[in-house]
């Protein structure tokens, strides 16, 4: 077996943030003991005092300040059973692409393996690492369906070309798409990884699309919502009187989906080896509002109702159903708890 015990020792990387809070949480419903990494210790006894505190005896931090250190998950991958590394830059305040995003993803990811490789022990059996949609997706025409056999290289090329001549005004890098990059770049570190060093344990990446769904980690203000929930709290508080659907693929996905395709890609047989595109389906913003108007969560209420059309592109979560046995929450479900969840930022 290549997956690890029930009730194992799971390491979840960047515990204190969004997505790997929610699958610390789980991972403790199920039984499972939970070690996690953050760059400040004191964020989280939020979680020690708050979500888990029925789980506390099965729950320890290490401090990891620097995901680009060398060793800096040495002592924190010691005598895991399974490791779940979530922990990366999600934001668009880029100057410089490599800096700023693609350096800390990449090294990032290459410093978690290496120390799974030379420190864990035998008993690790699995690792799973967050991808996201970001480094499956090309400009493509509308009516395109994406899945996890695609790979995005335009922004990676354009990243290149910045790196190439970086003066050059012309050869900047929008932020959305070096995040892309630095996605797509970690990502394909790791399948490097697996293929030039021959680990024991057995890999996966979770792929996810625009997250939603109700925060439960430590949020100081509304500012500091992790992006995605952001834009979202945005329409509730009406900061954002103009919906902007333009002509990109827009799944979604809550993040209570994503925490269980990280568990079952650590628990089921068949994950290893594999990517798995993590989409409930597709939205718009049109009808995203139409949500918050129907469960009165909207401050102002001069939305327009409907949109016009706007281009359509598709996402292939079968694989996800088929093999991880994933059940996705429904567009409404996950709007309306995301709403709920951060109503006391208003």
């Amino acid at each position: 077996m290549t997956t690890p015990p029930k009730g194992g020792l799971i390491l979840v990387t960047g515990v204190t943030g969004y997505i790997a809070s929610w699958t610390a949480l789980k991972l403790l419903e199920q039984g499972y003991k939970v070690r996690g990494t953050a760059r400040t210790l004191s964020k989280a006894e939020y979680l020690k005092n708050g979500p888990f505190a029925k789980y506390v005896v099965n729950f320890e931090v290490v401090e990891v300040a620097d995901l680009e250190d060398d060793g800096a998950f040495n002592e924190a991958v010691k005598g895991v059973d399974g490791i779940a590394h979530i922990a990366s830059p999600f934001h668009y305040r880029v100057t410089d692409p490599y800096i700023d995003l693609i350096n800390p993803a990449v090294n990032g990811t290459v410093n978690l393996l290496k120390a799974a490789k030379e420190y864990a022990g035998p008993q690790l059996k699995r690792v799973v690492i967050t991808s996201s949609f970001a480094s499956i997706m090309e400009p493509q025409k509308p009516g395109h369906t994406y899945d996890e056999t695609q790979w995005n290289k335009f922004s990676v090329k354009l990243c290149e070309n910045y790196k190439d001549d970086p003066t050059n005004p012309e050869k900047k890098v929008a932020p959305n798409e070096a995040y892309r990059a630095s996605k797509a770049l970690a990502e394909q570190a790791l399948w490097d990884f697996v293929k030039n060093e021959s680990p024991s344990f057995e890999v996966a990446a979770v792929n996810p699309v625009f997250v939603f769904g109700p925060v439960i980690h430590s949020v100081k203000d509304a500012e500091s919502i992790n992006t995605s929930v952001f834009l979202l709290y945005k329409f509730i508080a009406g900061l954002n009187p103009k919906i902007e659907e333009g002509a990109a693929p827009k799944g979604f996905v809550d993040v209570r989906d994503v925490a269980d395709a990280h568990i079952k890609a650590l628990e089921v047989e068949e994950a290893k080896g594999q990517r798995f595109l993590n989409v409930g389906g597709n939205f718009t913003w049109h009808e995203v509002v139409d949500v918050l108007r129907k469960h009165n969560k909207l401050t102002k209420n001069d939305y327009p109702p409907t949109g016009e059309e706007v281009p359509s592109w598709g996402f292939d979560n079968t694989k996800s159903k088929q093999v991880l046995g994933l059940n996705y929450i429904s567009l409404e479900d996950s709007v309306l708890a995301t709403a709920e969840s951060v109503e006391r930022f208003l």
